[in-house]
């Protein structure tokens, strides 16, 4: 399953440049994320309130190829990569119309919230990813 956004880059997005600030796009990626496992089913909320499991940012690689500006209209795209035991794997990326601006994979962990320790992701979140 894939998920797309388009992103107007506003002024508080870029730095002094106009360019947008490299942490941002961690920002944006987390909104595809979450839109994605929305779509799934998945209630980040009710996995929390429910069934006690959190996820947290395990690991984060990006390449930033070429910057976006003010005004800019890029498009976010998630996808799931890998799922395994705790883990899941995402592959997203930040395009304008004309190319790739930047790619990254994320992974995620799943977490008990009370001891903050991994544990396995639900079955039904692993079907729906693959």
């Amino acid at each position: 399953m894939k998920h797309q956004f388009i992103h107007r880059v506003i002024y508080q997005d870029t730095d002094a440049e106009g360019v947008v600030y490299y942490a941002n796009y961690l920002g944006y990626f987390e909104r595809g994320r979450t839109e994605l496992l929305r779509r799934m089913g998945i209630s980040l909320k009710e996995y929390k309130n429910k069934r006690g499991i959190v996820f947290a940012v395990k690991r984060v690689e990006c390449d930033y190829l070429f910057p976006a500006f003010h005004d800019d209209e890029i498009i976010i795209t998630t996808e799931v990569e890998t799922v395994k035991g705790a883990r899941i794997i995402f592959k997203q990326t930040a395009m304008n119309k004309e190319k790739l601006l930047v790619s990254a994979m994320i992974t995620a962990c799943a977490l008990d919230v009370k001891t903050m320790k991994p544990v396995r992701l639900p079955k039904e979140l692993a079907a729906n990813a693959k």
